[in-house]
């Protein structure tokens, strides 16, 4: 189990990776990328471990065909989403101390989220061998208490598999967090891809 979970780790940094990189070209500047951890954890569990504070904005991607009951979270503190509109657009002093986001922000915080989300699953797709097509990015802006508890399944029996990275560009002080939730369907699927790797080394 301990190298399968090792390998999992490595799927996530690859895939992490590849968002990251996508990210970077949007931006135009390299965002650093920690190496990912990977553990089963209850929605408390989940938010001890982030302590993140205050009012998140997370964009949530379910896998609509290739691998069954997931999801993919790209999450952001507030303060990180003004910044990072604020890195294309160039936002003035008066929108980035509100708290609104115009439809052009909300369009473009979208996009980025699309890019980065279809660069992270066609990572995972390729270790899965596998076409992974995944929905558009829905927008959550919420608590980050209450964003845990939307996105834990319930019928998961509050145990979910999380494999978390945490992005960063340390010139804006912008940082984030790529989240792949995996249910035990999905899990299982993922130890059999990993077994069959083991196999043939």
């Amino acid at each position: 189990m301990r190298e399968e979970m090792d390998i999992l780790k490595e799927v996530g940094n690859t895939a992490a990776a590849h968002g990251s990189t996508a990210l970077s070209e949007m931006l135009g500047r390299k965002i650093e990328l920690n190496v990912p951890s990977v553990t089963m954890a209850s929605p408390e569990e989940i938010i001890k471990k982030a302590n993140i504070q205050g009012i998140t904005m997370a964009f949530q991607t379910k896998i609509l065909e290739g691998l069954a009951g997931e999801s993919l979270y790209i999450l952001l503190e507030e303060k990180s989403a003004y910044k990072l509109v604020d890195i294309c657009y160039k936002l003035d002093e008066g929108l980035k101390k509100g708290s609104l986001y115009t439809e052009m922000s909300m369009s473009l915080m979208r996009e980025i989220a699309n890019v980065v989300t279809a660069a992270y699953m066609g990572a995972l797709g390729y270790f899965l061998k596998k076409l992974l097509i995944p929905s558009l990015p829905l927008l959550i802006n919420a608590p980050f208490d209450e964003i845990v508890k939307m996105v834990v399944p319930s019928h998961e029996k509050n145990q979910v598999l999380l494999i978390e990275s945490t992005f960063k560009e340390p010139k804006e002080k912008l940082q984030g967090t790529f989240w792949l939730i995996l249910t035990h369907g999905a899990v299982n699927e993922i130890q059999k891809a990993c077994k069959e790797m083991l196999n043939n080394i």
